[in-house]
């Protein structure tokens, strides 16, 4: 990697960070003192909740703003982690984003527009304020990805919670980029285009070329395929042999390097897992706990 490219890298954090904060009514902390800041209690829900805690990406964020994190508390089930009094930020992961997002009384407007929440700050009086960090994330990674081109259109697989994070976060970037989605849940489908004006495809009546006009598209895998061994021993829905364009670009959020991501690169597409994303995405919750209000 070249420096012009590490500094886009840095700045293209900095500002997914800026942005999540700013969107919070919150500003960067003073830096701390050569003892650090204080421990803060995390919490986390979903199925990989204690492997996130954790996480050698979640430790990297925290270093970063000079933290040390706390005892962690997973929990089960969303009323459970509302009703604890301990933590100062939570993760909410898979399958849970969407049922914690309509418990919350207070929604930043990335969480609204989706509703779906990804992170959970306790300010100090101690109300709860529902985040979509992802959205900022996933729109960091894709610019960098399109390397400042626009793409021809978006095609989005998959209708869940992560789908509606990127469809955000393609119209905050590209709001003339045509956005299409594909997804095996049909209702699941129709509202997500509805919710992001978008158009939308069965997975089996894709089209060979998803948009008439000429340029690099991107295609964005927002579903678990990929993400485990066992999930690659299931056929994949979509046809994505026939969508891999020479020189267009690939986005899959698993940080895994799955048989979507070997496929587009042998396809010469340029191609980047969630890796990055996760990584801002955890910048953002490490600033939130050192954030400071407006």
């Amino acid at each position: 990697m070249t420096t012009a490219e590490h500094d886009t890298r840095v700045d293209s954090m900095g500002e997914a960070v800026s942005r999540c904060l700013a969107e919070a009514g919150l500003r960067a902390g003073r830096p701390p003192g050569p003892e650090g800041r204080p421990p803060a209690v995390l919490a986390a829900i979903g199925t990989t909740a204690r492997h996130a805690l954790d996480g050698r990406l979640l430790r990297d964020a925290f270093d970063a703003e000079r933290l040390t994190p706390g005892h962690h508390l997973p929990f089960e089930d969303p009323a459970a982690l509302l009703a604890n009094q301990d933590w100062r930020l939570a993760l909410v992961l898979s399958p849970w984003k969407k049922a914690v997002a309509a418990r919350m009384g207070g929604l930043t407007h990335s969480a609204t527009a989706t509703g779906v929440v990804d992170t959970i700050l306790r300010n100090g009086e101690g109300r709860l304020l529902g985040i979509n960090t992802n959205s900022w994330a996933a729109q960091a990674a894709m610019e960098i990805l399109m390397g400042g081109a626009t793409p021809a259109g978006v095609l989005v697989l998959g209708s869940g919670g992560s789908a509606g994070s990127v469809a955000l976060a393609a119209r905050r970037a590209w709001p003339d980029a045509p956005l299409l989605g594909s997804a095996r849940n049909a209702e699941a489908l129709a509202a997500w285009a509805a919710d992001f004006g978008a158009l939308t495809a069965a997975p089996d009546a894709l089209p060979e070329v998803p948009f008439p006009t000429t340029g690099p598209t991107l295609i964005v895998n927002t579903t678990t395929w990929g993400e485990t061994d066992v999930s690659e021993e299931q056929p994949f829905a979509f046809p994505l042999p026939r969508l891999l364009t020479p020189g267009s670009r690939f986005f899959d959020l698993n940080n895994r390097v799955s048989a979507l991501q070997h496929a587009a690169l042998q396809a010469g597409m340029s191609v980047m897992s969630g890796t990055y994303m996760q990584r801002v995405t955890n910048r953002c919750r490490a600033a939130l706990l050192t954030a400071r209000a407006s």
